[in-house]
């Protein structure tokens, strides 16, 4: 897979992090997923259609998507990702982010739709059918300051 292709992923979610999290995540090692592959605690899928189709899965544990949820939320308490607010706001944040990326694609004439965000809890091989159309998985994993991760999975035949 082209880093081309990539790249608008991590700037897009470094972009959001910086603005709704007041916090840039360090990027860790970027490695290959084989597929299918079973995901995080808590994923989020978004489906990329348009001048490629794809898939991309945010996924971390459920404490990670509580620090998140509570950063966005200007420090509220967040301890379950379980009520439809944490839930909504997970959610968002993925469709911020591919709303970012599908707008860099743009600035290079690449024109990219994205489908609304679909949360799973635990999900498992299956769950995310656009995984059993790639062979790889590149994964760019995001590193808080507080150890937190936040797994970028994207999936571009």
């Amino acid at each position: 897979m082209d880093a081309s292709y990539i790249n608008p992923f991590v700037q897009g979610a470094q972009k959001v992090f910086a603005s709704v999290c007041q916090e840039s995540p360090a990027l860790g090692k970027v490695f290959v997923k084989p597929s299918p592959y079973a995901a995080s605690e808590v994923s989020v899928a978004v489906y990329i259609c348009g001048a490629f189709e794809g898939e991309v899965v945010y996924s971390m544990t459920e404490e990670t998507g509580c620090f998140i949820v509570s950063r966005m939320m200007m420090g509220m308490p967040v301890d379950s990702l379980r009520d439809d607010m944490a839930q909504s706001a997970v959610s968002e944040l993925a469709n911020i982010i591919s709303g970012n990326v599908a707008t860099i694609f743009a600035g290079r004439e690449i024109v990219v739709d994205i489908k609304p965000p679909q949360l799973r809890f635990n999900a498992v091989p299956g769950d995310f059918p656009f995984v059993s159309k790639v062979a790889k998985v590149v994964c760019v994993p995001m590193k808080f300051q507080d150890g937190h991760e936040f797994q970028v999975d994207v999936m571009i035949p």
